[in-house]
């Protein structure tokens, strides 16, 4: 992987994540495209960089949020594990395989995030309501916008540094 276009990637998404998604928001919820690009990277680069990748853009979405430090970090880079993990047995060029490791992937970190949440803050709604919000919608909100942030990376993974698969379409 090519770390100068990497950190330029990075840095156009948590800008992107912090003016421009708040301004997205339906109903409570704004789609998460720091981990779409964690999951592609996660899905196309080679296992170190992108486990090293993952954690570097939570440590930086780490230093725009008013959360406990590392919260993010942690969670993107145990994130981008679990799908390094499971990205040999499936098509990494299909956008319906990146659709659903994407889904699979939020409503992991939402849950794990939820009940984060919730054992630390008072919060006012029902476990129902927020597993709807938080962790179903905000996840398939977060999936809707998947095809539209990886499909460009995608056609550019020559100037991320990133191999291609050996196996066709």
């Amino acid at each position: 992987m090519r770390w100068l276009t990497f950190l330029i990637c990075a840095a156009v998404v948590l800008t992107l994540q912090a003016a421009v998604a708040p301004r997205l928001e339906l109903m409570g919820i704004r789609p998460d495209w720091v981990l779409v690009v964690v999951v592609f990277f996660a899905l196309h680069a080679r296992v170190p960089d992108s486990i090293l990748g993952a954690w570097m853009i939570g440590f930086c979405a780490d230093l725009l949020t008013i959360e406990r430090f590392g919260l993010l970090s942690v969670s993107y880079g145990l994130t981008a594990v679990f799908i390094v993990s499971i990205r040999d047995y499936v098509f990494i060029t299909s956008t319906v395989t990146q659709a659903v490791v994407t889904l699979v992937a939020g409503l992991g970190l939402r849950t794990a995030w939820m009940v984060y949440r919730r054992n630390l803050y008072d919060v006012p709604e029902t476990i129902a309501f927020d597993l709807v919000t938080q962790v179903c919608l905000a996840s398939l909100y977060t999936v809707a916008w998947a095809p539209l942030i990886q499909r460009p990376l995608l056609h550019m993974s020559r100037r991320l540094g990133l191999v291609p698969p050996r196996y066709g379409r």
